[in-house]
This record gives structure tokens, sequence and C-alpha cells, in this order.
């Protein structure tokens, strides 16, 4: 369970993340140009850690992965920011925007055989219920 506190981190700095976001557009920043700060504040990380990691490089066939899921990554923020410029609450949008894992949890189980068990299907529900009362 070494993974746990790696997503735990993850989670602590994508909300902070998506918060900055929000505070960017209320002081006034496009939603265009919160997304081009926020890649060009990404740059810089991912090539560190690229070189501290020994820069691997990898099968061709990972990297267009890779590729595909920053390109969908950047116009699920172009999303989120455009949420954000019309004035939803920073928190709905965001919780909206990662209920994402139910549909992740389905294409793992449908493309990479990962298990749902049903206390997880459980999980899943509860967590969209508590989103959809979030929402009213």
């Amino acid at each position: 369970m070494a993974w746990v506190s790696w997503a735990l981190a993850a989670l602590g700095f994508m909300g902070l993340a998506n918060l900055g976001m929000k505070a960017a557009g209320l002081c006034g920043l496009e939603s265009a140009s919160v997304l081009l700060w926020v890649v060009i504040g990404e740059m810089p990380v991912a090539l560190a850690y690229w070189l501290w990691r020994g820069r691997p490089v990898g099968g061709t066939g990972g990297a267009g992965w890779a590729l595909g899921a920053g390109i969908l990554t950047a116009v699920a923020l172009i999303f989120l920011n455009e949420s954000f410029s019309r004035g939803a609450k920073a928190a709905l949008a965001v919780g909206i925007m990662n209920a994402n894992f139910a549909l992740v949890a389905l294409l793992a189980f449908l493309f990479f055989r990962e298990q749902l068990q049903p206390s997880k299907l459980v999980g899943l529900a509860a967590t969209l219920s508590g989103l959809w009362l979030m929402a009213r």
C-alpha cells in the first residue's frame, strides 16, 4: 500500500492546483491565459521529474498513450476553466470533473481487466450520490 501516500499527495496538489486556477480567474485572468500559465508551470516540473528518473525513453506505444493523455488533460482543463469563467463554484465544478473516476473504473475494468468488487461499486455509487447532493 505504498502507493496510497503518493495518491494522497496527488489529491492535495491537484486540489491546490484547481483552487489556483479558480483564483486566477477571479483575479481577472482569461481562461485561455490560465491554461497557458498552467502548462508553462508544468513544463519545468515535468522536465525535472524526467531527469530525476534517469531520462527514461520507453516505447512508442506508451509515448502515444501519454501524449494522448496530455492532450485530453489540456482539453479537460479548458472545459474546467471555461466553467469557472461562467460562474461555476470551484468545489462543484472540480467535483464534477473528478467524478471521472467512475469512467476510469469502468474503462479499466473493460480494457485492463481491473476488478470491480461490489464494495467498490457501492463506493462509486455513494460518491456520485454525494456529488448529486452537492449540486442541488
